[in-house]
């Protein structure tokens, strides 16, 4: 996410400049790098970092602010054109191709889409359009943690249920048309489809950081969101009374902390492997994961997730997409255009359409074997 306020700095404007992008640099040399470590850690990291690059010193307070950014998985956007110099120097050291995607569509001034092969279409309030099949619904108030007008977006299979409910978990840039177009996708599959939008107490930029520390300690609001989502779906009628659970990056993190939490099987799309997995996963429900094998930051974790998984003996299909980066899944880039490019470097962000076609093909396998068996006459 862009910042508006840079870090304060004696020097003249053009050492000043040059120390941005060397901040810059160091950030996302620090974000490629972090793996579950405290804030406090990744402040330490990134002094270091400063210090290889030839960057000055940066005042605590900003570092702090830094530091929980990359703590979340985001990195730190020190200006709009230290970021931009900062990736034509990545692009410098790779292939010609890749430095021509880092520069195509992505200039100062680019709008949000800029560069997505599908426009991602806003109605005249700002919301995402909606495709055919879904609609938003505000929650009812179950629990006294949720948020305040919990929305959500609702999609219902075609023909007669009952039918299977799967609670559907967003990524970190919240809730858009691609985001709404994986709902739809999920209810034609046959399931019952409600995905909360869990910043709804403030949008992205206010809850991001909030959302996130909820998915760290394993409680807070993000959690009662999830947990009014399924009561809602398993309360219909026309719900067979069974509940998985499917999350995307910020999402996956969610789906994997919530299969413990009244589900019958949970799918985590590249998420956030917690430190302490093996405690999260007591009680788990089945589970079937995917990672994409460019997006190291999370791929390095996954063995930790297999073990834990095979230690509590749950049922569980885990595969990396050697070639595929993270949101895989998606039919066309999301987030920021000014933080694309430098996403795709990091973490090979972007879809894949020969390796999403397999995960959805074992994700629609293992919640038909879970959630469906036994249900259907």
């Amino acid at each position: 996410m862009e910042n508006a306020k840079e870090p304060p700095a004696q020097e003249s404007p053009n050492s000043e400049a040059q120390n941005n992008v060397a901040r810059q640099l160091a950030i996302l040399d620090v974000t490629s790098r972090a793996d579950g470590q405290t804030p406090e850690e990744i402040g330490a990291m990134l002094r270091d970092a400063f210090a290889r690059r030839g960057a000055p010193a940066a005042p605590d307070i900003w570092l702090a602010t830094v530091a929980r950014d990359v703590s979340v998985g985001t990195a730190y956007v020190v200006s709009r054109e230290a970021m931009e110099e900062a990736a034509r120097r990545i692009a410098g050291s790779l292939s010609v191709s890749t430095a021509g995607a880092l520069t195509s569509g992505h200039a100062a001034g680019a709008g949000p889409d800029a560069g997505s092969g599908t426009p991602h279409q806003h109605d005249q309030n700002g919301l995402p359009a909606l495709p055919p099949g879904v609609r938003r619904i505000t929650l009812p108030s179950l629990l006294a943690e949720q948020s305040p007008e919990l929305r959500g977006y609702l999609a219902i299979p075609p023909g007669h249920g009952p039918w299977p409910a799967v609670v559907m978990l967003h990524e970190a840039f919240a809730i858009d048309a691609v985001m709404l177009r994986q709902v739809a996708r999920m209810a034609a599959a046959g399931y019952l489809v409600l995905m909360p939008d869990l910043f709804s107490a403030g949008g992205p930029r206010r809850c991001l950081s909030a959302t996130f520390r909820a998915l760290k300690s394993g409680q807070g609001r993000a959690f009662a969101d999830i947990e009014a989502a399924r009561r809602v779906l398993l309360d219909r009628a026309d719900c067979t009374g069974a509940a998985g659970v499917l999350g995307f990056c910020m999402g996956g993190g969610f789906a994997l902390a919530s299969a413990a939490r009244g589900f019958g099987a949970a799918s985590v799309n590249y998420g956030m492997i917690p430190k302490d997995v093996s405690e999260v996963l007591e009680g788990a429900c089945p589970m079937v994961a995917s990672y994409g094998g460019r997006d190291p930051l999370l791929t390095r974790s996954v063995p930790r997730l297999e073990a834990a998984l095979k230690q509590h003996s749950i049922i569980h299909d885990i595969k990396i997409y050697p070639e595929a980066g993270h949101a895989f899944l998606n039919d066309s880039p999301t987030g920021p255009a000014l933080l694309r490019p430098v996403l795709k470097l990091i973490t090979g962000a972007g879809p894949d359409p020969e390796a999403a076609a397999d995960a959805w093909q074992r994700i629609e396998e293992f919640f038909g074997q879970q959630l469906k068996h036994g249900t259907e006459s």
